[in-house]
């Protein structure tokens, strides 16, 4: 026995000798298995890394890569499992596979996320191609405008410049009219004094008269042009003819000039020679001549006594008077010597006479062609300077929409540029996986929307750019979303690749020690005993045992108990400094980013929330802002239409007063006749129907006012019978159809009911009535407007309206709803009637409008919405319209 007892324990230490050699073999492989894993699981770290940080195109053969060595490892995780060596350490590698499996997973979502990001990426750079494209359609086509609107400025500077050239030319005719005037009247006071007073005293020569011609002629002719360039009525201004005919009467005039003053020179001789005969026949020497011939005695006391009347027959022969006084020339024509000179004065005294009459008639037609021009330049003032006035209001009216569209050209160009800005920061944000950065790039996104709202753009081309920033903006806010999870999922696959790289060290260095210890401890085994060996291994076995299993079912109940409640309290052994602590702070880590996220996202809920409650009270204060301007044209229209019932009525009742005071004053003094009370009760009983007819109609329009002013002042909906509305609302319209001369007629179904909101219909059929009064015909035509309703589906209404006037010219039609487009901005339209129809339609009725202008056919629009208003029909942008609605 006491021998057997040392080969029993010897064969017991060779047997556990031999099993410790096995067990050392068996960690070894293990340990390669552990540093397989350890390497495989570093290399799909980085194969994730390569993943996010390659091009899209290269990211397959990442993801490929990654799930080889994933596989590989956990291949090698089963082996391990399946080693005998590990099944100590089992809890550890079944976590690793665990671990391992759920990081598979997640880089399997990480793939998923990554490729809608990358999705979303491209979508936004579709989106930011086509924003791009849109800014430079609407940035080409306000430049157009611009154009236009420099072409018609341009063309008011000609025809300013043309109106001021008319004006001129017209002073400079009158001056030059005036200047031949004053010319004529030296000429003719030369004739009195000798000489002229012009050229110090010298009188006036042909050249100085055919300067001052020549002068008013080339006026004339260059006014004459510039009228007949600028003016189609330009033979309303005959200058040419005027100066032509005022030239030829101061010729004349000349030439009466010319005679008077031969005339004036034959008579002085004629007196001279009649005044020496008068000395001779008197016997009195004349420059020495010899007398010694004298006649008789008698002879000579006759020419004594023609010589004392000698003064008196000067005096008549200048006045023109000799004809008209023979008694003077009596004793003359009693020498037979003086016949011969008395004959001659006559015959130069008629001559004179003659010159004269032909003097004062080249006067008056010189007078007579001097005042029609002084009138026809009168006229060309008075028209032209009228005209420069106008056009000087058009010119700083065109400058002033030009200095607008040339802003509105500038901040269609600043949205290209803020949305070039904005598609950088989000390439940026993107790059570093930024998800704050590119949330707050979508509100910035959110204000550049705000501002192309306010844009005065096409309605379309508006509409596409807002939703070409939505769509961008959307695209945005996924990739943000998606960033978000990225970084969740890189949060966890990081803490994943840790535990499992740590976990994989931890095994290769533990089974590593192992071995080495199985080596070292074999002879101290074989020494101290296996028995000895065997019982401390189990102590430790239930130590780790109990030390592992104890705090994960701690965090396990822990854990159950947040994911039913995520405020029920901390996880304990955070402070913990093995893997059991890692765990727990992990834990406590995506419990707190929960609580973060959820009051993060209702407090993103309750700011979209206060967004949504402004954006709809400043709709609902421009749409009561419309409706205020609608409803005080038509209290202008109403008052004057009632003025008229009202004052017949009061002008009767005045008349009936007047005849009770006649009546009762004849019944007072007893004079009171029964024809006379006979006449009174006619005329009583035609005033009181005509009261009755004036106040009844005054009570019409007034109930037909205060049902459409309600309406559109109230804003709330009711449900209301379409026709009888649409009648009430053209009585309330009548004073201005027909002041103008038009008619208006309703065609509705009596059956159909609306359940809306009366006041926009009244807004959207004001302004297209006031829009064919205002555009459609000319001053004096009387046209046809019409209302027709139809419902060719269930809960949908079609409203026509249409004009006979001169319609939309076809390049117009894509432009009328445009904000500010008018074809009449001189005459002071706005250009907002349309816009305003196009957004009541679309936003408050949830409907469309279409309109078409055959040519010379009048205009036609087309209003289509559903008969049953709802929330879901109303948009708060402008909705798009399609290219039959432009």
């Amino acid at each position: 026995m006491v021998g057997g007892v040392p080969v029993a324990v010897a064969a017991v230490i060779a047997v556990a000798g031999g099993l410790l050699l096995a067990r050392s073999e068996r960690v070894y492989e293990s340990a390669v298995l552990a540093g397989s894993v350890y390497r495989d699981v570093l290399a799909a770290t980085a194969a994730r890394i390569d993943y996010l940080q390659v091009a899209p195109a290269d990211r397959a053969g990442r993801a490929d890569r990654f799930e080889k060595l994933s596989q590989s490892a956990a291949s090698e995780l089963r082996q391990l499992d399946e080693a005998g060596s590990a099944r100590t350490h089992r809890s550890e590698v079944e976590r690793a596979t665990g671990v391992l499996a759920r990081y598979v997973d997640q880089m399997r979502s990480f793939i998923q996320v990554t490729a809608a990001n990358d999705a979303a990426v491209a979508d936004m750079g579709l989106h930011s191609a086509t924003l791009m494209a849109l800014t430079d359609r609407a940035r080409e086509r306000q430049h157009a405008a611009n154009v236009d609107s420099l072409g018609s400025l341009t063309e008011a500077d000609k025809r300013l410049r043309d109106s001021r050239e008319v004006v001129d030319g017209a002073h400079e005719l009158r001056e030059a009219m005036l200047d031949l005037q004053r010319a004529e009247a030296q000429h003719v006071a030369a004739l009195g004094f000798g000489s002229g007073l012009h050229g110090g005293g010298q009188p006036l020569t042909a050249g100085d008269f055919r300067i001052a011609i020549d002068r008013l002629t080339v006026t004339a002719d260059r006014l004459q042009a510039v009228l007949g360039r600028t003016d189609p009525l330009v033979d309303r201004y005959p200058a040419k003819q005027a100066a032509a005919r005022y030239a030829a009467t101061v010729a004349g005039l000349q030439g009466a000039v010319a005679d008077l003053r031969t005339a004036d020179a034959e008579r002085d001789a004629a007196l001279s020679r009649f005044e020496a005969a008068a000395q001779a026949a008197a016997g009195i020497a004349v420059d020495g001549a010899d007398v010694g011939h004298a006649g008789s005695l008698g002879e000579r006391m006759l020419g004594e006594q023609v010589l004392r009347t000698l003064p008196v027959v000067r005096a008549l022969v200048l006045t023109g008077a000799l004809g008209g006084q023979p008694d003077v020339t009596y004793l003359s024509s009693l020498l037979p010597t003086l016949h011969p000179a008395l004959d001659g004065l006559y015959q130069a005294q008629a001559r004179t006479a003659a010159a004269q009459r032909a003097l004062d008639s080249a006067q008056r037609a010189g007078a007579e062609a001097a005042a029609a021009i002084e009138a026809l330049t009168a006229r060309i003032l008075m028209v032209k300077s009228t005209g420069y006035t106008a056009i000087q209001d058009e010119v700083v009216q065109l400058i002033a929409y030009a200095i607008q569209a040339n802003d509105t050209e500038q901040e269609t160009q600043n949205v290209a540029v803020v949305a070039l800005r904005l598609g950088r920061r989000a390439a940026d944000a993107v790059a570093v996986r930024d998800a704050e950065e590119a949330d707050r790039i979508v509100a910035d996104a959110g204000a550049l929307l705000a501002t192309v709202r306010e844009l005065p753009m096409s309605p379309l081309l508006q509409d596409e750019v807002l939703a070409a920033i939505r769509n961008w903006r959307d695209s945005l806010r996924r990739t943000a979303d998606g960033l978000r999870r990225l970084n969740q999922l890189l949060i966890a696959m990081d803490r994943d690749a840790g535990a499992l790289v740590e976990t994989a060290r931890q095994l290769d260095e533990t089974f590593r020690e192992e071995a080495a210890r199985i080596g070292e401890l074999l002879t101290r085994i074989l020494v101290i005993g296996a028995t000895i060996g065997l019982l401390l291994a189990a102590g430790a076995a239930a130590v780790v045992a109990r030390s592992i299993s104890r705090p994960v079912l701690r965090l396990q109940r822990q854990m159950t108990r947040l994911a039913e409640d995520p405020l029920a309290g901390p996880i304990d052994g955070t402070r913990r400094q093995d893997e059991f602590g890692a765990m727990a702070r992990a834990a406590a880590f995506f419990i707190r980013e929960i609580g973060l996220r959820e009051q993060a996202a209702r407090h993103a809920k309750d700011r979209a929330d206060r967004a949504l409650e402004d954006l709809r009270r400043t709709q609902a204060d421009l749409i009561q802002a419309e409706k205020m301007a609608s409803l005080g044209g038509l209290v202008a229209g109403v008052a004057h239409e009632i003025n008229t019932p009202l004052g017949n009525a009061l002008m009767g009742a005045t008349h009936l007063q007047d005849r009770l005071t006649a009546i009762g004053r004849l019944a007072g003094e007893g004079n009171l006749r029964r024809s006379d009370f006979a006449e009174f009760h006619d005329t009583a009983d035609e005033l009181a129907r005509l009261m009755v007819l004036n106040l009844r109609q005054a009570g019409e329009l007034v109930q037909s006012f205060k049902q459409v002013a309600a309406d559109q002042t109230s804003g709330e909906g009711r449900q209301f019978l379409l026709k009888p509305y649409l009648e009430d609302l053209a009585t309330s319209l009548s004073p201005s159809w027909r002041r103008a001369g038009h008619s208006l007629r309703v065609e509705c179904p009596e059956d159909i009911e609306i359940d809306g909101y009366p006041g926009v219909l009244a807004q959207i059929l004001t302004n297209l009535v006031m829009n064919s009064i205002t555009h459609a015909y000319r001053d004096g035509q009387q046209g046809h407007l019409l209302i027709q309703v139809d419902a060719p589906e269930p809960d949908m209404v079609d409203l026509v309206y249409t004009d006979d006037g001169r319609g939309i010219a076809q390049p117009d039609l894509a432009r009328v709803f445009d904000p500010f487009f008018t074809t009449r901005r001189g005459s002071g339209s706005t250009g907002l009637g349309l816009h305003i129809v196009y957004n009541l339609v679309v936003n408050r009725l949830g409907g469309k409008v279409a309109v078409d202008s055959p040519p010379y056919s009048g205009v036609r629009f087309t209003i289509r919405f559903p008969q049953r208003f709802a929330t879901d029909n109303i948009s708060l942008a402008p909705a798009t319209p399609s290219p039959q609605e432009q």
